[in-house]
């Protein structure tokens, strides 16, 4: 109405408020003309699958998850606008398992025969395998709220990161479409050469789209990433970032270097002019200091040292698509 959505608490929203879902088009004549004037909007709010990118819009995931679709869940069965930390707004009870278990009952006895990971590891986190953080806002990455169970397949089709690889950065798609071959029985799809030679995450940040370059470089900081994967060689691959054509990664690479061993005081300002970018990105790869323990697949050769020419190859085919991620 020409006074805002009629909606009011109770009411039926689907009602009241257009929702844009990917992958009801069908169901949404409404949306057809909305497209014809903003043919971008797909891509500035979703991944090709349908699947949200931006955060705000938690409701539009939660609409596509199966616990939704063929259970109960709501936003207020893990979320409450009252007596919660306000940091998430999670229910009281609901910051760790509870929040799946509550319903996936079954599970709680052995969770470890489910997540195959150590019963104490991030790894047994129900959210960091089912809600991986692939969506952006706020200058960091957000959990997706459509909740799924990670595959090689549709990484490879839509580009959007895995739980696997946003946790095991130092490997490839390659080793985890193995790992899930072997460990739940998936059918391990073609992988082209370069996903069976360099890390997922190494791709996503050097030659992404400017919205994967975001995530990939968040989760060079996030703190069950480093555990899973060592800390330090991030470090030559982030100072890339110092200078991305974007300031959100730019600013999104600098905190993650700042996670990184030698790295906590070192100042930059991502909205510098380009000739001090450079200069500090200089300064970052001079700071660094080779490890021999790190492997191939994160573009160090055996003494260390960065592959600088793999480097920036795979800089050179970078996806510089315009992207206007509206969150």
């Amino acid at each position: 109405t020409a006074h805002g959505f009629r909606y009011r608490p109770g009411d039926d929203l689907n009602k009241t408020t257009p929702i844009i879902r990917p992958t009801q088009l069908e169901k949404q004549p409404w949306l057809k003309p909305v497209l014809k004037k903003n043919p971008r909007i797909f891509n500035d709010f979703f991944w090709p699958d349908g699947h949200i990118r931006v955060t705000g819009r938690e409701y539009n995931g939660l609409l596509e998850s199966p616990c939704y679709q063929r259970g109960e869940m709501s936003c207020v069965s893990c979320h409450s606008m009252h007596e919660s930390d306000p940091n998430d707004q999670l229910a009281r009870g609901m910051r760790g398992n509870q929040a799946c278990l509550q319903c996936h009952d079954g599970m709680s006895d052995d969770l470890t025969r489910h997540t195959r990971h150590a019963a104490d590891s991030p790894g047994s986190n129900c959210t960091n395998c089912h809600m991986p953080h692939t969506s952006y806002g706020l200058l960091k990455a957000i959990r997706g709220h459509t909740i799924e169970t990670p595959d090689i397949t549709t990484t490879l089709a839509t580009g959007r990161p895995n739980a696997c690889n946003l946790c095991h950065l130092d490997k490839t798609l390659d080793w985890t479409a193995e790992q899930l071959a072997k460990r739940t029985g998936q059918a391990k799809p073609t992988v082209p050469g370069e996903h069976r030679t360099t890390a997922a995450s190494v791709l996503w940040l050097l030659k992404g789209d400017a919205g994967q370059r975001a995530l990939a470089a968040w989760h060079m900081g996030w703190q069950p990433a480093l555990e899973a994967s060592g800390s330090g060689w991030q470090s030559p691959l982030l100072a890339e970032l110092l200078n991305d054509p974007y300031s959100a990664v730019r600013y999104m690479a600098h905190k993650a270097l700042a996670r990184q061993p030698g790295f906590g005081e070192f100042e930059y300002d991502f909205v510098a002019d380009e000739p001090a970018r450079l200069a500090k990105r200089k300064a970052a790869l001079a700071k660094w200091k080779p490890s021999p323990t790190n492997p191939a697949a994160v573009l160090l050769n055996a003494n260390g040292q960065r592959q600088t020419n793999q480097v920036q190859q795979l800089i050179q085919t970078r996806d510089n698509r315009p992207m206007r991620l509206r969150e």
